[in-house]
């Protein structure tokens, strides 16, 4: 049987948005950083925009709130280098096209993630970021996952289960 894809960080930010930030707007898988002049000219916005969009980064979430631009950030796994990435998507807010018209408000950085430890709170202390736990049932069994991964019942099982496959020859 196929593996299915699970789009888990795409669910854990849309229900995330709808429980703290329903009653602003908000933007979702926002492009970040400057789009050529040279393209603005020759093709049109639209279309500039559409050219750039594979070399421009992407946050997760953008929530326009009365006095600042909120950056979200979701991560269950590689969560350091979901934490990484914030300060240096705060440095392309303010010349993001997109977002020009929300300017100028202050740029707050917020990862959300299903678990913490204190060394991420700290990391995340030291680079003026917010973490935000959140945590639903769906996610928790996820994580729980995540967290025995490196067991070694999990590979002792992992280990089982590619014999077998490569005995039936499924890969």
């Amino acid at each position: 049987m196929a593996r299915k894809s699970r789009q888990v960080e795409v669910r854990l930010v849309a229900e995330y948005l709808k429980k703290e930030y329903s009653k602003f707007t908000f933007i979702t898988k926002q492009p970040l950083g400057i789009v050529s002049e040279e393209y603005l000219k020759e093709f049109g916005w639209k279309k500039a925009l559409g050219i750039t969009r594979p070399f421009r980064p992407e946050v997760d979430a953008v929530v326009i709130l009365p006095r600042y631009l909120l950056i979200i950030e979701a991560k269950v796994w590689s969560i350091v280098n979901g934490l990484a990435k914030l300060p240096l998507y705060k440095s392309l807010v303010p010349v993001t096209p997109e977002l020009k018209q929300y300017m100028p408000r202050e740029v707050i950085m917020e990862l959300v993630v299903g678990w913490t430890n204190p060394n991420l709170e700290i990391m995340a202390r030291d680079m003026g970021v917010r973490v935000k736990i959140y945590c639903p049932d769906w996610l928790g069994e996820v994580v729980d996952g995540m967290h025995k991964y490196w067991t070694r019942e999990y590979r002792a099982e992992r280990a089982k289960k590619l014999k077998m496959r490569e005995y039936y020859n499924l890969e």
